[in-house]
């Protein structure tokens, strides 16, 4: 793409954010901008009373999301329905599933939604939620393991109006040199997780002009951007969450969001008005509509000036429930494009990519941006690694790959810095989304996405990636290698004489596992084992009871927190030292392994470097000693990867979930 038609894009990013002014502050739902989203969310409703994305079942997350906005505007959810169920009557089906999922968070919301709905959250359908999370504090204060669940948990107690003074003086330690907050323990500062925390000290009684409200808003501050809003952290795009979080953090902190103009004359509402669409949802990003429901239903609260946790007005009218309107058309699947096929001695290549469109790339690229980590490993494996000019926040392999430009998040790609590194070739995925892939080919970029879901899928995407960077004879032979070092753990555990069950464990509040059509569930066959948890698809939320039910006979589980970063090996000292797993086969023989997220969950040439490392975890006795990698720990720091909200992110592999 030449200077002027770069130019050109650039001028039309800027003039795109144009100003949305709201006259007064709060809104209401007299508001249009208001009513529209309710609208819009009415839409969401289910005949069991529950709230959904378009195309799905309801979900007790969209649910307590939709019924803390319907209260924050006014409304009462007992009197919103559609031709079923009340959005209150629903309420009541969630417990037995919360109960179950014994999350710290997801108990939290609970209680915050209850509280909200005027329901009484210590004697909901035969349990005390509350005693439920006073459970879950430490000795030291904290609620769970981490700085956004005892966020939480502080938000949810003090709605019920428990003493939450433990939990908020270790919160307050937990605050960075630059007035921010993590997600956890030692992470990095981001937008959401110091607005949420600002919202927790407050509800528990930290007074607004304290030291560490000023100190976190004046970080928030220093993390607006010229279009008046903020993006969770890095490079990644401003995006509705996070101006949601900030504007509720500083409607608690005593600040007017109004006030936070930028010097181009935005401010956090303005630039959060802009994301609304014509038919009221809220996109997530300026290019991206992603789980309209849920963002439409965090926005509303940021509109009507109601930070967490949002407590009913008694005695008031309720606001009577509008109108739905039509939702969205879902994004459309992408098909192969048909083009003019380019002269044979054009030297170009046409390729196909996992999207199952044909490419043409007219020449060798020179300047190559990739919007995933493991399409950034496999670059790199290829020897192109002279040729990258731009990565996303959480490429932190090989470490050459940390100096390079970074171009945002993972669906949170920035578009302008996108354009700014002047790629000839960009190296999406799946996880992008189509609507951003599409959005990159519609300003001239040419795009080839990777979507692998088995080993035998990475390796087709070396090849593509070769075959697309004229690098065919480096990608015949990574991809060579790798299969001959898959044939020798085949070769190896071929002398085992049982099959062990294996459980790959993702998260442990609540407990996620890898399912059937996971790379995991694909090594554990290659190892000789089997899957513990063969009736999970992909990779889901599974109850204690049901994990200890299953009793595996072997439990590995990822570094660090779970998701790569620099917290301590955090589920490789929860599996050891839960009290209800003791009984645990795999507890009691210490069969825990611990192996590097990275390794284990990125679709890249090192996905047999996770091959090799379970198969020796699973069957030791057919590997002679020092024949294979061992487990490897990340308990030095490393590049921050991404909280819960995200399982998913960045090359993962893994679906981003709906917190």
């Amino acid at each position: 793409m030449n200077t002027k038609t770069l130019n050109f894009f650039l001028i039309l990013l800027t003039f795109s954010c144009l100003v949305v002014s709201a006259t007064a502050y709060p809104l209401t739902a007299e508001n249009d901008e208001v009513n529209n989203a309710l609208a819009y969310l009415a839409s969401c409703q289910q005949a069991d009373g529950g709230f959904a994305e378009e195309g799905k079942d309801s979900s007790p997350a969209i649910s307590t999301w939709t019924i803390i906005a319907i209260v924050a505007a006014g409304g009462d959810p007992d009197q919103w329905s559609n031709g079923g169920a009340s959005a209150g009557e629903y309420l009541h089906t969630v417990a037995d599933e919360t109960v179950a999922i014994d999350g710290t968070s997801e108990t939290s919301k609970l209680i915050i939604t209850l509280v909200a709905a005027g329901e009484d959250p210590r004697n909901f359908e035969g349990y005390d939620f509350v005693e439920f999370l006073k459970k879950k504090q430490q000795e030291d204060g904290r609620y769970g393991e981490h700085i956004y669940t005892t966020s939480w948990a502080i938000m949810a107690l003090s709605a019920a109006g428990e003493d939450t003074s433990k939990g908020v003086a270790w919160l307050e330690t937990q605050q960075n040199e630059d007035g921010g907050f993590g997600w956890a323990v030692g992470a990095e500062s981001d937008c959401d997780d110091t607005s949420s925390s600002v919202e927790a000290l407050i509800a528990g009684g930290t007074p607004q002009d304290s030291s560490v409200i000023r100190d976190a808003t004046m970080y928030l501050k220093s993390k607006q951007q010229a279009d008046g809003g903020f993006n969770y952290g890095g490079s990644s795009a401003t995006n509705s969450a996070s101006d949601s979080w900030v504007i509720q953090a500083l409607v608690a902190a005593g600040e007017d969001p109004l006030r936070w103009t930028t010097a181009t004359g935005n401010t956090p509402v303005s630039h959060l008005l802009r994301f609304q669409a014509d038919e009221g949802y809220f996109r997530w990003t300026s290019v991206l509509t992603d789980s309209a429901c849920k963002m439409t239903a965090t926005a509303i609260p940021a509109l009507t000036g109601k930070p967490f946790p949002i407590i009913p007005e008694e005695n008031a009218v309720p606001v009577p429930p509008p109108s739905s309107v039509a939702k969205p058309v879902a994004t459309a699947k992408a098909t192969p494009s048909v083009g003019v096929p380019p002269p044979q001695d054009a030297g170009g290549r046409t390729v196909t990519d996992d999207f199952g469109k044909e490419i043409y790339i007219p020449a060798e690229p020179q300047r190559i941006v990739s919007l995933a980590p493991a399409n950034t490993e496999i670059l790199y494996a290829l020897g192109l690694g002279d040729k990258v000019v731009g990565v996303t926040d959480y490429c932190n392999y090989p470490d050459a790959a940390l100096a390079v430009e970074k171009v945002g998040g993972f669906s949170s790609v920035n578009i302008e810095k996108v354009l700014q590194a002047k790629p000839d070739l960009v190296v999406g995925a799946y996880g992008n989304t189509i609507e951003v892939i599409d959005h990159l080919e519609s300003l001239g970029l040419t795009v080839v996405s990777l979507n692998p879901t088995s080993i035998e899928d990475v390796m087709d995407n070396v090849r593509l990636v070769g075959e697309a960077t004229w690098a065919d004879d480096e990608a015949t032979t990574v991809v060579n290698d790798m299969q001959t070092r898959i044939n020798a753990v085949e070769e190896a555990v071929a002398c085992a004489e049982t099959t062990p069950s294996v459980v790959h464990m993702v998260w442990n509040d609540p407990l996620w596992v890898s399912g059937v059509g996971s790379f995991q569930d694909e090594m554990f066959a290659i190892a000789g084992a089997t899957n513990a948890f063969s009736s999970v698809d992909g990779w889901e939320i599974v109850s204690m009871e049901e994990f200890i039910v299953t009793d595996p006979d072997v439990i590995i589980v990822n570094s660090g927190s779970g998701m790569g970063g620099n917290q301590y090996d955090i589920l490789y000292e929860y599996v050891r030292e839960e009290p209800r797993f003791q009984g645990l086969y795999a507890v009691k023989e210490d069969r825990i392994y611990l192996v590097d997220s990275d390794v284990i969950d990125r679709g890249s040439p090192r996905i047999v470097d996770a091959l090799e490392i379970v198969a020796r975890d699973i069957h030791p006795e057919c590997f002679a000693e020092g024949n294979a990698p061992k487990p490897v720990a990340t308990k030095t720091p490393a590049p921050f990867i991404g909280a819960l909200a995200v399982l998913a992110v960045a090359g993962l592999c893994l679906r981003r979930q709906e917190e």
